[in-house]
């Protein structure tokens, strides 16, 4: 069994479609036909049931599948932790991120990750995803919020904070020290859909408080958002923290009385091995939040 034929073996596992699985692979719908009975043959089980165009893992190819995934998972791990004993710092770190503010805040610690750690390329995926995308293997780290226990998972709480309400410097509520729940549910709001993340942990809290809030224009961009705040459309509600990257637009922020509050982590999976550019980056995110 060659580490080769398993890799061909898990995409047809991921695809389920030969000629998918091989044009992604690069090679021959025959030839993978070919490599996937060598496979069957060395075990002495069929791996797939071809029902016409339908592909379907037997049992004994959800039980190599799960082997095998940590084989290949293993061997990355290797080559990893060996580039790390050269200290080649190459390869690639990939982060899923909360989108829209949190990537605001990522700037400076990339600029400073690139001087410390110049061959590693760095690649920042936003998503609401990113428990998902470090569970598929998509990424190395996932940055967003708080996570249920996982025996998968290794999960490194780094940072607490409130939200507050952004209105135009010109707002009759803008020289208010704190707002009320019951102030907030009289004012129109410029908001993310309902869906996103940040928008329904303030739903979540409004039921809590008893109030609704009043919706009057979405967008999934926190620039979006204060931009329209700016032109004095409505308020909005985000994390307390953002005025630092839009103190300029002429927009002032408001501490909310029993504020919504969120809980920020990191994770990764505890079997995949953690490069020192991976560790580096998470010193870093948790020194500066």
């Amino acid at each position: 069994m060659e580490i080769r034929q398993l890799h061909y073996f898990l995409m047809l596992c991921k695809e389920l479609h030969f000629s998918e699985a091989a044009f992604k692979i690069g090679i021959s719908q025959p030839t993978l036909s070919q490599q996937i009975r060598v496979l069957e043959d060395e075990l002495g089980v069929p791996l797939f049931d071809r029902m016409g165009k339908k592909t379907a893992k037997t049992e004994a190819g959800e039980l190599l599948e799960c082997y095998a995934l940590q084989v290949v998972q293993q061997l990355d791990n290797a080559k990893k932790a060996i580039a790390d004993l050269n200290d080649l710092h190459t390869g690639r770190l990939r982060i899923a991120v909360l989108p829209s503010d949190l990537d605001y805040r990522l700037t400076e610690i990339l600029i400073d990750f690139r001087k410390e750690f110049p061959n590693t390329k760095v690649q920042v995926f936003p998503t609401i995803e990113s428990l998902t995308r470090v569970l598929d293997n998509d990424v190395d780290i996932g940055v967003g919020l708080k996570v249920e226990a996982d025996s998968r998972l290794e999960r490194i709480p780094f940072y607490t904070e409130t939200y507050s309400l952004f209105v135009h410097e010109q707002h009759d509520y803008a020289q208010k020290k704190c707002i009320t729940a019951a102030e907030l549910a009289e004012i129109p709001l410029v908001m993310y859909p309902q869906g996103k993340c940040g928008r329904d942990l303030i739903d979540k809290w409004c039921v809590k408080q008893g109030i609704t809030i009043d919706s009057v224009m979405e967008t999934g961009s926190a620039t979006s958002l204060f931009q329209l705040v700016r032109e004095d459309i409505g308020a909005t509600i985000q994390p307390s923290q953002l005025i630092e990257n839009f103190h300029s637009l002429g927009i002032r922020s408001i501490p909310i009385e029993n504020a919504p509050t969120r809980e920020l982590d990191i994770v990764y999976r505890n079997d995949r091995y953690l490069s020192k550019a991976a560790k580096a980056f998470m010193k870093r995110m948790v020194e500066m939040f």
